[in-house]
């Protein structure tokens, strides 16, 4: 007899895009599908010194249990560079999450009932609607246009009721869009008029290839329930799975009785292996390093999508980040291209699986900085072909 599941189970669906990793990995394909950074760049020489200070230093404590807060040098660490970023308070309005994916999952966990509606950008991160789908939110997207979410139709969403809004707003994942600086405003006062909790990712900071930084709108609000998340993913390495979470203290405290149940804290050899990068080695250095190495990427993809693509395609021109999001005629189905891409060796991710409704079918997202730069060129001219004898 096969196992009975909980019934929440049934709203449980793999990953579109962990999927078509599976698939990447069985051949040789150029995958623009995934939201791999690119290991060349990992400093991977810098981690093993960090390591063996590490383990000379405090083994005893970077290979124990720990507090489910975080290592507290690493959580003071975390709030100056948020102080930074316009964030008041300290080490106590932090919590060290294992990547922001967690961060996101406890934040879901703890604010939403089954039915809650969730305030989305349109498309929105896939992890989003995965983590919101496990708790039976129901969904009030707001679309996109050049500057990120449109606010009046936010406002919209969040004067019909919602118990969180969800905002990535620099260098949006699926699309790269960037919020601009009035309508982080806006939506800050917005949200001041509202219960509504802002759950805010920030997981591209670092990524910047132009243009000044940008406030995050958590640090706008005056008088809301604002969270905000990001990670050492992208500017120091995804496997060793730290990110962090900036809220109330109060609501910090219950998030982390949340974490103690999930699992016990974040692994304490690498939050140490973070803590030690950031403080003794040329972060900036590295963070600057990735940004002139993504930055040549994405003009790579850029020129070859100018280069090669039929008229009457569109897509967007990041500013920074790692995604680049392509709107194809409205006749065509990118799953349809899909099948054509992975028969000649290049993968991609359908826009459809970004929605919660399954629109946007005729739109697609495309990584722009795992692949070699040649390797770039040569699968947008691959993609470039399908698509004119699709439209052909």
């Amino acid at each position: 007899m096969p196992p009975r599941f909980a019934a929440r189970m049934g709203r449980v669906a793999p990953s579109a895009i962990m999927e078509l990793l599976k698939t990447a990995g069985s051949g040789e394909y150029i995958s623009f599908a995934s939201g791999l950074p690119d290991p060349a760049l990992f400093p991977a020489d810098l981690l093993g010194a960090a390591a063996e200070r590490v383990l000379a230093k405090d083994s005893s404590g970077a290979l124990q249990y720990g507090p489910a807060e975080g290592y507290p040098p690493l959580r003071d660490w975390v709030a100056e560079r948020l102080r930074a970023r316009g964030f008041a308070g300290g080490p106590e309005n932090i919590l060290l999450t294992s990547g922001s994916q967690q961060a996101l999952d406890l934040a879901a966990r703890a604010f939403l009932n089954e039915g809650d509606a969730v305030c989305i950008e349109s498309p929105t991160y896939l992890a989003t609607l995965q983590v919101c789908d496990s708790y039976g939110a129901a969904y009030r997207p707001a679309p996109q246009d050049e500057d990120g979410l449109e606010i009046d139709a936010a406002e919209t969403a969040l004067s019909a009721g919602c118990a969180m809004l969800f905002a990535l707003p620099n260098f949006q994942n699926p699309t790269g869009r960037t919020l601009s600086a009035p309508r982080r405003e806006r939506l800050a006062a917005a949200l001041d008029k509202t219960p509504t909790i802002l759950m805010e990712d920030d997981a591209y900071y670092d990524l910047r290839y132009e243009g000044r930084p940008l406030p995050p709108i958590g640090s706008l609000m005056r008088g809301g329930a604002a969270l905000y998340s990001g990670t050492f993913s992208k500017i120091i390495a995804p496997g060793l799975r730290v990110g962090y979470l900036h809220g109330p203290p109060e609501v910090i405290a219950r998030l982390t009785q949340l974490k103690q149940i999930t699992d016990l804290h974040t692994g304490s050899l690498s939050q140490r292996l973070v803590c030690d990068f950031v403080t003794q080695c040329d972060l900036r250095g590295q963070i600057e390093r990735l940004q002139a190495a993504y930055r040549a990427k994405r003009d790579t993809m850029l020129a070859a999508l100018r280069t090669s693509m039929p008229a009457g395609i569109e897509w967007t021109h990041p500013a920074g980040g790692m995604f680049l999001w392509v709107t194809l005629p409205p006749t065509l189905d990118a799953s349809e291209l899909l099948k054509s891409a992975l028969a000649r060796g290049v993968i991609f991710v359908p826009g459809a699986g970004f929605h919660p409704d399954g629109r946007g079918a005729n739109t697609l997202r495309l990584n722009f900085v795992s692949a070699p730069a040649d390797k770039i060129v040569e699968g947008i001219g691959i993609l470039a072909e399908i698509v004119r004898d699709r439209i052909s």
